[in-house]
């Protein structure tokens, strides 16, 4: 028999239950079970049949959950450095030389600066205290480019130094004629060392005295001091190169301090082979520990203790130079007895003495011969 009951209790539980089977019924789409839409009867513990009906369930489908990185942020390029091939050089507010009221600073010889773009003939650059700047291309390179001193060759009738007054053969009438080819030694010799001892404040005078740490010779007195190299190369040595060519005024400078022609020669009358170009101080470098050999004394140690009649010499620094002025001579050079680190050409008349400005030198990339 088929009870209805029709008591507000009942109907709590009659709703309580078909809350319960919609659940159950939820659940089940979830899972993709299969729900029919009429069940049979229910009964309580009571022996009350219950009839349910389910209300239509729309039916869930579960999809993967799908990971969406986030895009990386694009990398900053890398800024790109040039620097000034010129010991000065303009700085401008505008591509313009109408005026010079543009020009805001200058920069010297491998000042660096942030490359910005190019305006017809000038780049523009940031500089290292935030100022942007244009500067003449031309006198632009690359950060990492290696510079070079280049000059013109010339050839000149030699005066005398004191007076100033043309230098004749014996015969009076045939001029003596001299000749000046400096050359950028690194261009010749790049595996040696250099260390210019006046352009740094390591000096005599407490202060760099060169613009710019450029070794200069004459041509032929290098193409003598390659064969020199070959040799010390071949025994286990590099050369280091303390001193090359040397301006005529910077002579002078240092006559004024040491006020000894035994060390520092008269500007005003014989000069200096340095100021020829074709003299140099030296030392070399031990290649199997990186260290320089024994020494006498110190570089540019203006003083008794440097001259080869010194007695007070360890005999490993005196097998030094001896071994080095061996060399030497043997390639042309020639010693003195004052200073033991001092060679000079055996043709140093030959070449001109000249007071050239080191910062005003035109220095490129290396150029092709």
């Amino acid at each position: 028999m088929k009870i209805t009951c029709k008591t507000k209790a009942f109907e709590a539980v009659k709703r309580a239950a078909a809350l319960a089977l919609a659940a159950v019924a939820a659940l089940l789409c979830a899972c993709g079970a299969p729900v029919q839409p009429n069940e049979p009867p229910v009964s309580d513990d009571s022996g009350i049949e219950i009839t349910v009906t389910p209300s239509p369930t729309t039916p869930v489908t579960m999809r993967p959950t799908v990971f969406v990185p986030t895009p990386s942020p694009e990398p900053t390029p890398e800024p790109v450095y040039y620097k000034s091939r010129v010991h000065s050089l303009n700085c401008r507010t505008s591509p313009s030389t109408a005026s010079d009221d543009n020009i805001v600073c200058e920069i010297g010889f491998e000042t660096p600066g942030i490359y910005l773009g190019e305006e017809g003939d000038f780049t523009k650059l940031r500089l290292e205290d935030g100022k942007e700047v244009y500067c003449y291309s031309d006198f632009l390179v690359p950060i990492d480019t290696v510079l070079y001193a280049y000059l013109r060759e010339e050839t000149a009738q030699k005066r005398d130094i004191p007076t100033g007054e043309l230098v004749f053969e014996s015969d009076g009438v045939t001029p003596v004629m001299v000749k000046n080819e400096l050359v950028d030694m690194r261009l010749y010799l790049p595996d040696a060392e250099y260390e210019l001892l006046f352009a740094t404040e390591r000096n005599i005078t407490g202060g760099p005295l060169y613009p710019l740490a450029i070794p200069l010779m004459q041509k032929s007195t290098v193409e003598k001091l390659m064969k020199a190299y070959e040799i010390f190369k071949a025994d286990g040595y590099t050369l280091k190169v303390y001193d090359a060519y040397r301006p005529r005024s910077v002579q002078r400078i240092l006559f004024d301090i040491v006020q000894n022609k035994h060390w520092i020669a008269n500007p005003d009358t014989t000069a200096s082979n340095h100021n020829r170009g074709c003299a140099i101080d030296m030392s070399l470098i031990i290649d199997a520990t990186g260290e320089e050999i024994e020494t006498p004394t110190p570089m540019h140690t203006f003083t008794e203790e440097s001259g080869r009649k010194c007695k007070t010499w360890t005999e490993t620094a005196r097998a030094n130079v001896d071994y080095i002025t061996a060399v030497m001579k043997k390639c042309g050079f020639n010693s003195i007895q004052s200073e033991w680190w001092h060679y000079a050409d055996t043709n140093s008349k030959k070449f001109m003495t000249t007071d050239i400005n080191l910062g005003g030198l035109t220095m490129l990339p290396k150029q092709e011969d």
